[in-house]
């Protein structure tokens, strides 16, 4: 009889390298191209074993995704822990938040592709709020730090909340991210192939600083 504790980091390799081979095709071909078959022969599984860890394409995209922006967002966490948000003003803490999407751009223009495909195919695949749970799970962190600073501003008051939190995040912090992960793209009106469009950002991330700190005296 197999080692249970053996033939589950058996599975667990697996798992990961199906995660991993899988992102990659779907950053490089874009989800719609790619075929549960693609990926069975990439990560050198049958797809019948494929199918025991994911039933369906849709699932095997939201594991994905979910497994991405957590592996990310660890590595965030390690540097600056949650608790950190209390030893920084709200507006420095949204410094750092669109600083960080600006890092990505550079440094990580797979997981932005990925993300902006991700939204685009799950909203027409007719997913439901079970299938995202996990994917919510992976981003607990940053919502967290998000609503916090949102609470914190409430009392120093670096930052607007004359509006609804949900609206604020929306124009500022999302909108960012749209911004970097179009860049990231190539998907700007005029944009040239592989230049780097850092300064065109900062100049965007300044321009929500301006409409988040409206009216703060």
């Amino acid at each position: 009889m197999r080692d249970p504790e053996k033939l589950k980091e058996e599975m667990d390799e697996r798992n990961r390298k199906i995660l991993d081979v899988a992102f990659e095709l779907f950053v490089d071909k874009k989800i719609e191209a790619v075929s549960m078959g693609d990926i069975a022969r990439a990560a050198d599984v049958g797809r019948a074993t494929l199918f025991r860890y994911y039933p369906s394409k849709l699932e095997l995209v939201i594991a994905v995704c979910a497994d991405q922006w957590k592996r990310y967002l660890d590595g965030l966490d390690e540097r600056r822990p949650i608790s950190s948000v209390h030893d920084i003003p709200a507006i420095d803490r949204l410094r750092f938040t669109m600083d960080s999407y600006i890092d990505m751009y550079q440094n990580h223009k797979a997981l932005l592709k990925y993300n902006d495909n991700f939204n685009y195919y799950v909203t027409h695949e007719g997913k439901n709020n079970d299938q995202l749970v996990d994917f919510h799970s992976s981003l607990y962190s940053v919502d967290t730090r998000l609503h916090m600073m949102y609470e914190k501003a409430k009392v120093d008051r670096t930052i607007r909340t004359d509006i609804p939190e949900a609206e604020f995040m929306r124009v500022t912090v999302h909108s960012m991210m749209t911004a970097c992960a179009h860049y990231a793209e190539g998907f700007i009106w005029g944009s040239d192939d592989n230049k780097d469009y850092t300064d065109e950002l900062i100049m965007i991330k300044e321009m929500i600083i301006d409409y988040a700190t409206k009216g703060i005296k």
